[in-house]
């Protein structure tokens, strides 16, 4: 399987960043500032965000380049660094959330838990769901990423994707059914 000379360009920058060239560091940052946004994009689904995590996470990927090991694998380890950033936004998100709804609980005497429409349990479903049971089911189902993608992308044998996912969908099985 040959390279292109688009990854093979890619590969000279990283080695160059690693040397601590700052016209390589640069040009990297312009190549792959797009991709690194839409990839932070895709998790949020807010553009503001996804800018914003994309600086956070090259902040990350510059301090930690001299650790990749292999150039080749810049793509996939710097997804990683966004996934990463995004997971730990999202969960702080969900935490803010979760004490605005706990707040708002305490002020609310009356409940009205029966008018939940199949949707609203659905999602309420997936959101009590572990991060990254939310994670597995969003790429597959959402994002439409093959079981091979997946594995690509979170550096995981396949096994363990299909694994994680027959996980997930089991608790939230168990979670529409409690609900």
């Amino acid at each position: 399987m040959g390279r292109s000379s688009d990854q093979i360009f890619d590969e000279l920058l990283v080695i160059r960043c690693q040397e601590g060239d700052q016209e390589a560091t640069g040009l990297l940052w312009k190549r792959w500032n797009p991709r690194v946004i839409k990839w932070s994009f895709s998790f949020l689904r807010d553009q503001e965000e996804a800018y914003e995590i994309a600086q956070e996470s090259w902040i990350s990927i510059f301090k930690s380049i001299h650790k990749l090991k292999d150039p080749a694998l810049f793509r996939f380890w710097s997804y990683r660094i966004v996934q990463r950033r995004s997971a730990d936004f999202i969960k702080k998100q969900q935490r803010e959330r979760q004490a605005a709804e706990n707040a708002q609980k305490e002020l609310d005497t009356e409940g009205d838990s029966g008018n939940d429409d199949a949707v609203g349990k659905m999602l309420s479903s997936i959101k009590a769901l572990p991060l990254l049971h939310q994670e597995m089911l969003r790429l597959f189902y959402l994002e439409k990423y093959s079981i091979k993608m997946m594995s690509s992308l979170l550096d995981l044998p396949e096994g363990t994707i299909k694994s994680r996912l027959f996980y997930a969908r089991k608790e939230l099985k168990k979670n529409i059914k409690d609900n």
